[in-house]
Formats: C-alpha cells, structure tokens, sequence
C-alpha cells in the first residue's frame, strides 16, 4: 500500500508545487497501480508542471510529445532514415526512434501533450501499448516495455479547433483526473512565488494581480478567462514601476499580459483592451485594496 501523504508531500517540497494535494494524491494512485494517467484542464493550470514533477520524483526520464492535426505515426513513433535504409537495409541503425519507443525502451514517461489533437490514425497507434505494453515495429522488431514506463496525456476541454474526439478504445485505457483552476489563496502564493517580485508591494500586487484574472473568469463578455500565467506575467511587469502603482501602469501591464490569454464572446462591439481596462479599474476601485 503506498503512503500517498507523504509521497505528495515530498513532491510539493522538492518541486515548490503550491497545493494540488488532492490531484497530485490521484496521480500517484494511478501511478502506483500501472494505470496510464489523462489530466483534463484548461491552458495555464498546470498540467505539465505536475507531470514533469511525477516523473522527476519517480525518476523517471521524460519524453513529449505536442499534438496538432499533423502529428503522425512517424513523429510519435519513429521512422527508417531513407539513404540509410539504401546503405545498410532496414536495421537498429537505421532507424530514428520517436518519443514513444525512447520512452518504452529506456522505462520513461511518455508526455502527450493535448492529445485530442492528435489524429485518429495516430491515436489507434497507442492502443496495444497501452493496453499490453507492446509495441510491433514492421521490418525491425516487437518492441515490449520497460518495467517503469508510463503515460500521462492531456486534453483541454474547451478547445475546438484541431481537435479530434478520442475513441472509445483509446479513452478506456486511461484514468481521467481532471484539474480545475486553483482557489485564490494558492495562486496567490503562486504568483509571489513564480513573478520574483521584489519590491515593498508583493502581497499587494500579488492579490490585484489574481483579482484581474479572477474576473476574467467571471466576466460575461469573455469566453475564455486568463490563467494564472496571465497575472504572473502581469505581477512582473507592474513591478518594474516600482512605487508608481498608478492605474495607467496597471492598465498598460494588463493589456500587455492578457490580450493574447483571454478569447471575447461573439457580437461585441467592445475591444479586448476597453474590457481588460475596465476590469482594472474596477479591481483597483475595490475598498480592501
């Protein structure tokens, strides 16, 4: 029986994870019993951060893989080098192996990184490795897995574009563990932690930094809020003002680190820079600031 407790402790210690207890406790569990593991959330919660962590306690290396429509059998699996195939036929030597086969052979975690962009034809090439751990490569060889290999993919719930719905064979060979976006406390910390701020108003610019983001959650004309690199980036640069938190300097480092992480709802007739401002001003108006 594993001492989860402890074990997640020493990953949040060792690799200055802030909370996630109960998602990294369900990690592990996955782990421990040789299940393949697929995180679903949204951009920026932090589900490359947590895998990298897993694998790096488990040392384990890590191999990834980032999914598009174009990702193919080759790129995940490996390929024959053409003019070596010419000179010496179709042997090891030949052969360029992908992130899959490293990962099998060497015991590592295979990182699949959105993997319902990933195409069908692709996604059916993972079925008797994670099923059986087997691996048929044509020409060369069956290649069978080390002892301490394993998988965790992600997916991002909200993303429409490119993606591929996974089939039934695929998604029933994974756990599913879903991450939401952290409470206010934590990414509060988070952004302390992460933005390197140093001057004499941290926790101030700290808690107005996750306040913009949190209500870009909220907000009714945005379809996609920021995550929490939204107000790290933000914290940053509001920062380099130093004393002169003025709500010009606000509304320029927010613009600058939100424009590109939120999406607008259809039909406005507003632009992303007059809603960022206006949610600034709203947070900088609050009386607990």
């Amino acid at each position: 029986m594993v001492d989860t407790t402890e074990i997640v402790k020493e990953i949040q210690e060792k690799y200055k994870i802030i909370g996630r207890t109960e998602e990294l406790k369900q990690i592990v569990l996955a782990h421990s019993v040789g299940k393949n593991i697929l995180i679903e959330g949204e951009v920026g919660v932090g589900k490359t951060t947590l895998a990298k962590a897993v694998a790096a306690y488990f040392d384990s290396d890590f191999y990834r893989i980032d999914c598009s429509e174009e990702t193919l059998t080759h790129n995940l699996v490996g390929y024959f080098d053409p003019p070596l195939v010419i000179a010496k036929g179709y042997v090891e030597d030949t052969y360029v192996q992908g992130p899959l086969v490293r990962a099998m052979l060497e015991g590592g975690c295979l990182f699949i990184n959105e993997i319902n962009r990933m195409p069908e034809s692709t996604q059916n090439e993972l079925l008797t490795v994670l099923d059986e751990g087997i691996l048929e490569i044509p020409k060369l060889k069956t290649i069978h897995a080390h002892e301490d290999f394993f998988v965790i993919a992600t997916q991002n719930p909200s993303a429409h574009v490119g993606v591929t719905v996974l089939g039934e064979a695929l998604i029933d060979r994974f756990v599913w563990i879903k991450l939401n976006y952290q409470n206010p406390e934590e990414e509060i910390l988070i952004i302390k932690q992460e933005a390197n701020l140093s001057n004499g108003n941290v926790d101030k610019i700290a808690k107005i930094s996750q306040n913009i983001i949190q209500k870009t959650r909220e907000s009714t004309s945005i379809r996609r809020g920021s995550s929490i690199r939204g107000a790290i980036d933000m914290a940053a640069l509001i920062s380099q003002y130093g004393n002169d938190n003025s709500s010009k300097n606000w509304i320029e480092s927010a613009v600058m680190s939100l424009y590109n992480k939120i999406e607008l709802e259809d039909g406005l007739t507003q632009s992303k820079k007059e809603i960022i401002t206006n949610i600034v001003l709203a947070v900088l108006n609050k009386s607990d600031f």
